[in-house]
Parts: C-alpha cells; sequence; structure tokens
C-alpha cells in the first residue's frame, strides 16, 4: 500500500475502535451501495451531472438510486423525464459508486470487515469489464470528452477515485484481480487523460494530472508521474502559476479555490511518502490561509463568481490534511470555527487529522490587497456588518462580470450578497447568475462588462471613517488568464469606459459615489443594486408601475417594475426588510430613473427585490448611503452636496448631531 504507512494503519483501526461514530456514519454513507442491487453502465452513458437541475428552480433534482427515468424537484415537487436528467443520473451513479467504494475501502482497512472489502472489488471488477467498450462521448462546451462521463474532469475524478480504493483493497485481490483491473481501466483510462490535457491554467488540469500522477505511482510508472507533474501545465506549473499574488486561485471563486485544492491534496496524501510530495509547498499554506480574511460574521463563505450552495458542503473537511502537515493558527482557527457547529466525525479528520488542534481564536479583521493591485477589500464593522468590495481581475471561465461589485451583510443577515450561481446544465446559471446586471455594480447598455484588470487605488482610515476607492478602467491593457474561456460580454460598450467607486465606511452606515467617463453615445448607464426581502409598504406611494422595456439579460428577469418621478435635485429613500433586519438606502436624485423591481434569489424559485438607477450621457455618477438597523435606525436624514470638485454626503442623526464623509472628484 502506497498511500498509507503499517503505523499509520495501525492507528486507524486504534481510532475505528476508540471512535465508533465516524465508522458507523461512513457505513451508513456507503449502505445504499453496499446492500444494494450492483448498478454499473455497460456502456459510456454517463452524462454531465450539472445536468441534474430544475429549470425552474435552479435546484439540484433529487437523486434516487431506484429511479433511473424519473427525477424529482425537492423544490417544486415537479417530475423531469428524458434527456438530459436520465443520462446525467448515471454519472450520478457513478460518482456513488466509486465514493462507496473507497468508503467501504476503508472500512475494511479500519475494520477488518471482509464483506465489504469483497463487495468494492466486485464494483471495480464489473467496471473493468465493461469500461473498455466505453465509447469516447461528450460535447460540455470548453471540455475535452470523457469515456466513463462527459468530460475529463469526469473522468479524472473517476480513475482517480477508484485508483486510491484500488491501493488500499489491492492487498486482498488475487494477481489476476490487479492485473484485469489495472489492463483494462487504469492505464488506458491514464493514458485517454494524458491525449486529453489542455494547455491551460485550470482546475480540470490539475485534477487530470492529478489522476495521472496517482496511477503513476500506484503501478510504479514513472512516465506518467513526471509528466502529469513536471510538463508544462502540469500539477507542479499549476501550483506556482494558479494563485493570484493576493493567494487566491485565479478563477476567482471559492468553490474553485477548494475545488483545484481538492485535487492537489488528493494528489499529495496519495504521495505523500514518496519523492514525488510537494506538500511544503509554500502556496498551500498561502491558499489555505486565505479563508480567514474572507469570513463572513458568521463564518459563512462568500459566494463570489461560479460558486453555489453544493461547492462548499464539506470544504472547511479539507483544513485537516494540510494542518496535520503544515501547522499554524489560521488553519486551526478555520477548523475550530468548523467544530463550533460540527462533531468532529468527518472521514477527513479520522484518515488524516491531527490528533489535538490549537484552540486559539482569531479575530475577523478588515482586509486590503495592497493599493494598485487587483483583489478584493474587506470591511467588518458592528452588529455583523460585512462588505466585500470586488476590485480583481478577470479570472476567466468561472469568474462572473462584476467589477467594483459590493456584497453586503449585516446582523447575520445577506442584505445584499453576491448570489452566486446554479447548476451549469441549469439555464439561470447563463441567463441570469454570471451576468453584470444580477450584480451590485454598473452595467452598460444591460450587457456584460468585458475583462478588465480592477485595482484599489486608495485605502485610508481617516477621523473614524475608512475610505477605499478602487478603479476599473477598459481603455488601459489587460492581462488575459492563460485559460480558456467563454466570450460572453459586450467590448464595444466597454472599451472607452472608466468606472470608479468610491466608498465610506463607518460603524453605523457607509456611503459611496460611482462615477464612470467615456460610455458610447446611445447607450445606457444602469446602477444595480439587490435587497433580500421586500420593499417596505407605504413608502412607494409615489412609484408608478411600467412595463419591462429592458432588452438584455439579466434584466428581462425582472417584474412588478415600478418607477419614480423624475427629480433633478434632492435625496430618495428606500427601504427593506429581511427577517427583521431593515435597511434603508439614501440616494443621490440627479435626474436619473429610479427603478424598483421583483427578480430572482438562489435559488431562482425564490424571489428578492432590485433598485436600479438609469442614466444617459458620456459622464454619470451617483451617491448613496446605506443604513441597516433591527429596533431603531441612527440616521434621520442625508443630504448630497454636489460640487465640480467633491460630493459630501451630510448626516443628521435622529439624536439630532450632523457628520459627513467627502469624496473628492
Amino acid at each position: 500500500m502506497i498511500q498509507f504507512t503499517s503505523e499509520e494503519v495501525d492507528k486507524l483501526r486504534k481510532k475505528s475502535k476508540a471512535y465508533p461514530l465516524t465508522i458507523e456514519k461512513l457505513k451508513r454513507d456507503v449502505e445504499e451501495v453496499f446492500h444494494g442491487k450492483q448498478i454499473v453502465p455497460k456502456t459510456g452513458i454517463a452524462n454531465w451531472t450539472l445536468y441534474y437541475y430544475c429549470p425552474d428552480c435552479s435546484v439540484q433534482l433529487q437523486f434516487k438510486r431506484e429511479s433511473p427515468t424519473v427525477h424529482i424537484c425537492p423544490n417544486c415537487g415537479k417530475a423531469w423525464t428524458g434527456e438530459p436528467y436520465d443520462s446525467a443520473w448515471w454519472g450520478l451513479i457513478n460518482r456513488h459508486n466509486y465514493d462507496a467504494v473507497f468508503g467501504m475501502a476503508i472500512i475494511w482497512l479500519s475494520t477488518g470487515e471482509e464483506a465489504y472489502a469483497k463487495k468494492a472489488i466486485e464494483i471495480l471488477m464489473a467496471y473493468a469489464k465493461y469500461y473498455p467498450d466505453y465509447e469516447i462521448h461528450g460535447n460540455i462546451p470548453y471540455n475535452g470528452p470523457g469515456r466513463s462521463g462527459a468530460q475529463t474532469l469526469d473522468e479524472a475524478n473517476f480513475q482517480r477515485s477508484f485508483a486510491m480504493a484500488y491501493d488500499i483493497l489491492s492487498e486482498c485481490m488475487s494477481e489476476e484481480e490487479k492485473i484485469y483491473i489495472r489492463d483494462r481501466m487504469f492505464l488506458p483510462g491514464a493514458q485517454f487523460l494524458l491525449e486529453h490535457r489542455h494547455k491551460q491554467l485550470h482546475n480540470h488540469e490539475v485534477i487530470i494530472n492529478s489522476a495521472i500522477a496517482v496511477i503513476g505511482i500506484l503501478f510504479d510508472r514513472s512516465e506518467l508521474v513526471e509528466a502529469a507533474l513536471y510538463e508544462d501545465y502540469g500539477i507542479v506549473y499549476q501550483l506556482e502559476h494558479g494563485m493570484q499574488p493576493n493567494t487566491m486561485w485565479f478563477e476567482g471563486s471559492f468553490g474553485y479555490h477548494f475545488y483545484a485544492l481538492t485535487s492537489f491534496f488528493a494528489f499529495e496524501k496519495f504521495a505523500l511518502h514518496t519523492k514525488y510530495s510537494n506538500i511544503h509547498h509554500k502556496n498551500y499554506k498561502a491558499m489555505m490561509e486565505l479563508l480567514c480574511d474572507y469570513m463572513e460574521p458568521d463564518y459563512g463563505i462568500p459566494m463570489l463568481n461560479d460558486t453555489n450552495y453544493g461547492h462548499l458542503g464539506n470544504m472547511k473537511d479539507l483544513y485537516e490534511f494540510p494542518y496535520r502537515e503544515l501547522g499554524g493558527k489560521r488553519l486551526a482557527f478555520v477548523l475550530n470555527t468548523y467544530y463550533q457547529k460540527e462533531s468532529r466525525d468527518n472521514l477527513e479528520a479520522f484518515l488524516y487529522g491531527a490528533d489535538t488542534i490549537e484552540t486559539d481564536m482569531l479575530p475577523l479583521k478588515n482586509f486590503h490587497t495592497t493599493k494598485d493591485k487587483s483583489g478584493h477589500t474587506i470591511l467588518r464593522g458592528p452588529e455583523g456588518r460585512y462588505l466585500l468590495f470586488k476590485h480583481d481581475r478577470y479570472g476567466g471561465e468561472h469568474d462572473h462580470y462584476d467589477r467594483l461589485g459590493i456584497s453586503y451583510l449585516a446582523y447575520g443577515k445577506p442584505v445584499s450578497r453576491d448570489l452566486g450561481t446554479t447548476g451549469y446544465g441549469a439555464r439561470m446559471h447563463y441567463d441570469f447568475y454570471k451576468n453584470t446586471a444580477s450584480h451590485n455594480t454598473l452595467v452598460i447598455g444591460e450587457e456584460n462588462q468585458s475583462p478588465v484588470n480592477a485595482e484599489l487605488t486608495r485605502y485610508e482610515e481617516k477621523d473614524g471613517v475608512i475610505y477605499v476607492e478602487a478603479e476599473a478602467d477598459w481603455t488601459k491593457p489587460y492581462e488575459m488568464p492563460d485559460s480558456f474561456t467563454i466570450v460572453q460580454w459586450a467590448e464595444e460598450n466597454y472599451r472607452t469606459v472608466s468606472m470608479k467607486r468610491k466608498i465610506a465606511w463607518t460603524d453605523r452606515y457607509f456611503a459611496e459615489v460611482f462615477l464612470a467617463d467615456g460610455i458610447p453615445e446611445g447607450k445606457t448607464a444602469d446602477w444595480m443594486m439587490h435587497f433580500s426581502g421586500t420593499q417596505i409598504p407605504g413608502e412607494a406611494d409615489e412609484e408608478a408601475a411600467c412595463e419591462n422595456h429592458f432588452t438584455g439579460k439579466p434584466l428581462t428577469y425582472l417584474h412588478d417594475i415600478k418607477t419614480d418621478p423624475i427629480k433633478t435635485e434632492g435625496t430618495y429613500e428606500k427601504t427593506y426588510e429581511c427577517d427583521g433586519v431593515f435597511t434603508k438606502i439614501y440616494g443621490l436624485s440627479n435626474g436619473q430613473t429610479v427603478m424598483t423591481a421583483t427578480g430572482p434569489d438562489n435559488p431562482s424559485s425564490e424571489e428578492i427585490s432590485y433598485l436600479v438607477e438609469r442614466r444617459h450621457g458620456n459622464r454619470i455618477f451617483c451617491a448613496h448611503l446605506m443604513e441597516s438597523w433591527t429596533k431603531e435606525p441612527y440616521v434621520k436624514n442625508v443630504e448630497f452636496q454636489v460640487s465640480d470638485e467633491k460630493i459630501t454626503a451630510v448626516v443628521t442623526g435622529c439624536d439630532g448631531k450632523e457628520s459627513a464623509v467627502i469624496f473628492e472628484l
């Protein structure tokens, strides 16, 4: 066995007796496959599992092993049949099988219960029987094909998971079984993956190369290991070039930050006791420590870019292995926040966890990237207030088109949180969630922002106020990532545009000014903000219903649109309520059209409130102030004073005291 030493095996066997709950949970996890009828596809029929989503609700369908042709939405209850759901069901069958086989291998290794090893080997033998006849298939955009699944990503996960189980189970296999599985499944699978790699930075290439390397180590094929590790765009290249200066994986999504790390560490777990391990590379610890800077007040993970709720389920489990190998207070802190709510009986802790975890908790602090660099700023305040300001560079396929966007929480509630996305096979992924107008930023001509290198231009604390400013300037050269991407933006709408967002953050409220220059003639400029919950009744007396005159996605998904009378001076107000948290926005009136609407939340079957300010002209600016409270507000009135040189927000509190924040233009 390669991935565990004899000492580690002895320890696992002792832990299984001392902490039986983990083994009991693992037995429950594999029960359906262990006790059920063997289901292994005889042909390459499996499709993309991200097609297994309800088109109406954008939530994953309820997988049932005994139901290959009827697929129920857990949200609306509707039954879906036919394609692509039937073939996606087979993709989930494969995933359940390889997860269960690895689980059964661990049960046998830890307890000696041979029935689990026997069942796991039977499944491996069945796949080896059919695998040579699996046809190459799949037409998922910007992904190579698969054999067991519809893309190289699925193929790699399939091969690597089964190979890690095989390493354990080989000790109770006959030589004939070992050779049969090796020659019919693993070596052809590794060769297939080798032939379908791409020369790009991408989480897929990490996954593909990790699978090739594991199989190479498993069967002492050094040519496979060295190709997967050391060739251009191999594992070492991805590790050294995929991390941005702010230590986030270049795709800019926590979902893919951890997805890439999952495959990096899958390889490291397997290779740890070999000459091929790179576990002490500095980038591993840096990428794992990053979450400490971004954690939301409830220790949640921001839904940046292509991150969905399914991505975040077990990501904190991933910290067990690097903490054991690398240590450090920040990794311990993440684990401790996790175990405040859950017991430490997960499989990662059982297999790779340290005996003890440091118990010191760390304060959550403000965070920002270096001035004149791309990245993010995190601002924190009393009552669980949290603002994430996005001023990073374009990250490729899994990025969203939302430079200078913000995400805002208060009192533990997602007042105006980034919506993330859904399964990529669901229409709302491309129709709604990825687009500029579903984010809290500025959209030109109802079309998506094109790639740009946004940068932080100011971070200063002055008189109890934190001033943060960032710029996205499309007139400057920008750097595209070394990665395939889908063009879904309107370059012509932005190539002459420069945007600046200036934020003033206080303990009670925050104010902002948004400026844009160089807007092409005839193009609209829409400042967007969405709010969880609903607009307070009675405050909309002046609003008048209007037809949906939006033409671009995702604005066509908004409905119940109302407009305010156009005002050229003064301040307008809107108040929203979500689960007892009230948020009021004060906006400068300078001739814009102010629209309120209802539109999709995530999941899309639920709805939230949208606020749109539409302006026309080559140069536009807007100003706002936002406050959240549960009992009584602090702010009574806001007056915006505008000159050629500055915009001042004069705030009158309910106690009669005045304060002001000043934005230099």
